[in-house]
């Protein structure tokens, strides 16, 4: 019989699921939302207490923070974890039938290729869990829509998104934990963001 850790089963069926890497306007439209949110995230990057390049720890790197576009959905910041593992994070397109779930315990070279969106929706639910307000699985603040025409993760600033700094260190910790837990390598990343007013009714 083959065990499987929690993160395990919640990525398999995240994978099973086709995993969306989109928040749609009618997801948007149940959010409590306070207008300040149209032109970014609640709260301030004050409130960030994880510090920079850390050797224990979560390991990320400092904030980039765009204001630029006009859509609070894109204006925040990218916050990027890095993984400690050797496993990849790949895009869904081109991947699908070739990433896998790795089982509890399997050396590096199974699996050597986790879907982002699943993972992606993993931590989403585990932010919601508890109680954070969250906004969005994919594409993150200050990523370059040029360079989101390719299948790196890390060109798309590929993230998870929440809505209030208050919440950041909460987010940085379940995304290491998921990463160390996952074994993977590459970097994630938290995107404190607005949203889109003109998706939601205010």
């Amino acid at each position: 019989m083959t065990c499987h850790s929690p993160i395990v089963v919640a990525l398999t069926l995240a994978i099973a699921a086709g995993a969306s890497s989109c928040i749609s306007a009618s997801d948007q439209s149940h959010m409590v939302v306070d207008p300040q949110q149209c032109d970014g995230p609640l709260g301030s990057p004050a409130q960030l207490q994880t510090p920079v390049g850390a050797s224990e720890g979560p390991s990320i790197d400092a904030p980039a923070q765009c204001y630029e576009s006009s859509s609070g959905m894109d204006r925040g910041a990218y916050i990027r974890i890095h993984g400690h593992g050797t496993r990849r994070l790949v895009m869904g397109s081109a991947n699908r039938d070739r990433a896998c779930v790795p089982p509890a315990s399997a050396s590096p070279d199974v699996c050597p290729e986790v879907l982002a969106d699943a993972v992606g929706q993993m931590i989403f639910g585990m932010l919601q869990e508890r109680g954070i307000q969250v906004n969005g699985i994919g594409a993150g603040v200050c990523a370059q829509r040029e360079a989101m025409r390719s299948q790196d993760v890390n060109d798309w600033n590929f993230s998870v998104g929440i809505m209030n700094w208050k919440d950041a260190d909460t987010a940085i910790a379940i995304v290491d934990e998921v990463l160390r837990n996952l074994g993977i390598g590459d970097s994630f990343g938290i995107s404190v963001r607005g949203i889109d007013c003109n998706s939601v009714p205010l």
